[in-house]
């Protein structure tokens, strides 16, 4: 009777030691694995060391948003654009650019007007043509022969 009561004994010594050092060696893991699920999550604006975190301040979000806000969208007149491409291809004077621009402004509202038709695309296309033909027709006497030679290209690569 004796070895049975000493071996329980000793099975419930061994189960108490096995307990105890299970939850000293969880504790210690938790301690340990603590500080560091903290540092993940600090965040330092410099980078340095640990903390680079995600910044989830308040304040720099609503910043964030601000700085789009901010930016103002410069609306840039067609008309210039067209005359700067064409002078960037043709090297036109100071009058041609003039009179090229001119030509374009009388025609503007036309332009503008052909997509806002409520006709088919095959009809807006052709309303493209013919606007497009006139505006050459009244731009091609300023022109130079070399320059001529150049806008023909322009307009014969033109796609609508």
């Amino acid at each position: 009777m004796m070895p049975k009561l000493c071996f329980g004994i000793f099975i419930v010594f061994l189960r108490l030691l096995i307990y105890s050092v299970m939850r000293t060696l969880i504790l210690l893991f938790i301690f340990i694995s603590l500080p560091t699920i903290g540092f993940a999550q600090y965040y330092t604006p410099y980078g340095q060391g640990m903390g680079t975190g995600v910044d989830r301040r308040i304040d720099n979000q609503r910043g964030a948003r601000s700085k789009n806000k901010s930016k103002k969208i410069e609306k840039m007149d067609v008309v210039d654009a067209t005359v700067a491409g064409l002078d960037k291809k043709l090297k036109l004077d100071d009058f041609q650019k003039a009179a090229i621009k001119v030509t374009y402004n009388e025609y503007r509202d036309q332009i503008f007007a052909i997509p806002e038709m409520d006709i088919p695309d095959d009809a807006k296309k052709e309303k493209f043509k013919e606007l497009s033909a006139l505006i050459d027709s009244k731009i091609m006497p300023l022109l130079s022969d070399d320059q001529k030679k150049k806008y023909q290209e322009i307009i014969d690569d033109r796609k609508f």
